[in-house]
């Protein structure tokens, strides 16, 4: 701590506040000196802090399991207070935006402005503020120094959990009923995606691709700011989800590798299997779908039609999930190991499971025409068709296509569950 506070470039920024306090305002010196010790000691707390908890965060299983959506967090609240401050520097400059948005009527509750306030006051003669804005600053300071000693304390005696303890609710299994069954393999699957490298490399491709679409429109690339003040554009996030989504559908029984044939040999009928893992990837789509429908829409100040992407998304991936899971039975795919490209697994297996995944992927391009036609007729083109009338279609085409398919690719899955367990083990 000390080491840290005596830095180079924080003892000169020390001299230099001391000689222009000394130079300008010398009286100010006994609240000036000490409001700026405090808020270097703070400052070490707070990065020190920082990076402790998120230490601590990966040092538990269901941490690391979260770890991906926290780094999202992270940078997309980076983002939003970027965005923030340019719209504002750009709308009155600099001084004007800071003048605009002070913080002096909250530095009380934020950590930081407690000791510039201190400052402030000291240097307009305003002892008393100073003095209370001194002990408010010393409090925060205390409380980021307990709390970073308590965290550093449980991460130095507490073993690294290497999975989450179990529960005796979590024991019943299958033997809970037939109508749990999906569930649970939905919650198998879930945790799957959590804690598989390649699968999570999966879920978060969406948000790289948007983050790079959102840099092309904050640098100002003219092939992409012009659907920047689009009314539609909250509505292109389902189309990106599908894209997440296809390697997921087209390939259910494939992330299985080598525990297929455990799965297989559980007290479960296919049907059942089939629709816990369709929970599973409605719930990750669904979930990503929001989120990007959201920024989307903060971004473009487009909230008009944010109503529709829900049904619309579900419509969507129930036609994804219709196609993926015919196609998961007849030709399943090897994964190739750790290491080796994953988007090369359908060129493993021959021509044969290369040509039915770029025939899946036009079938479903025909099964959205037109539910997409019908929305770009409530959007667009005078709008000529009700928002209520689009929502109830594409939520029918798609019931209707899974249903189909549920019941076909059951049958066969009953039937083909020797070749599955063939074609997805890993040797």
């Amino acid at each position: 701590m000390t080491a840290a506070c005596l830095g180079p470039a924080r003892v000169l920024a020390l001299l230099g506040l001391v000689a222009t306090t000394l130079a300008h305002r010398p009286s100010a010196l006994w609240v000036s000196l000490p409001a700026a010790a405090i808020f270097l000691v703070m400052l070490v707390a707070g990065s020190q802090g920082f990076t402790t908890v998120i230490s601590a965060v990966f040092h538990t299983r269901r941490g690391r399991d979260l770890a991906v959506f926290l780094i999202m967090g992270v940078g997309l609240s980076s983002f939003a207070g970027y965005q923030t401050v340019r719209n504002a520097v750009a709308a009155s400059g600099v001084a004007a935006a800071a003048l605009e948005h002070p913080l002096s009527a909250w530095w009380w509750v934020v950590p930081p402005a407690a000791p510039a306030r201190a400052v402030s006051a000291a240097w307009s003669g305003e002892w008393a503020v100073a003095l209370l804005a001194l002990v408010v600053a010393a409090a925060w300071t205390g409380l980021l120094l307990l709390g970073w000693e308590r965290v550093l304390r449980w991460l130095l005696v507490t073993p690294r959990q290497e999975s989450a303890p179990s529960s005796e609710r979590r024991k019943t299994g299958f033997s809970a009923g037939r109508w749990a069954i999906p569930l649970i393999v939905a919650r198998k699957e879930l945790r799957f995606y959590l804690r598989d490298p390649r699968q999570r490399l999966v879920w978060t491709g969406t948000v790289i691709f948007v983050g790079l679409a959102v840099a092309a429109l904050v640098v100002g690339s003219e092939g992409f700011a012009q659907f920047r003040g689009k009314e539609w554009l909250p509505m292109l996030a389902p189309v990106l989800v599908l894209m997440v989504g296809l390697p997921i559908a087209l390939n259910q029984f494939g992330w299985e590798r080598n525990a297929a044939s455990y799965l297989f040999a559980l007290p479960a009928r296919p049907r059942s299997l089939i629709i816990g893992k369709n929970l599973a990837a409605i719930t990750g789509l669904i979930a990503e779908t929001l989120f990007l429908s959201v920024l989307m829409a903060w971004f473009s100040s487009s909230w008009r039609w944010i109503g529709l992407v829900v049904p619309l998304a579900v419509g969507a991936i129930l036609c994804l999930l219709a196609v993926g899971n015919v196609v998961s039975v007849l030709s399943p795919l090897r994964l190739p190991r750790e290491g080796t490209d994953m988007f090369a697994q359908a060129t493993e297996q021959g021509f044969l499971a290369l040509i039915s995944q770029v025939v899946s992927f036009f079938t479903i391009g025909l099964l959205l025409v037109l539910p997409a036609s019908v929305t770009v007729l409530t959007v667009d083109f005078g709008q000529v068709i009700a928002p209520w009338f689009t929502t109830v279609f594409a939520l029918g085409w798609g019931l209707f296509w899974y249903a189909l398919s549920l019941g076909l690719s059951g049958w066969l899955l009953r039937r083909r569950i020797p070749e599955v367990v063939g074609w997805v083990q890993v040797y």
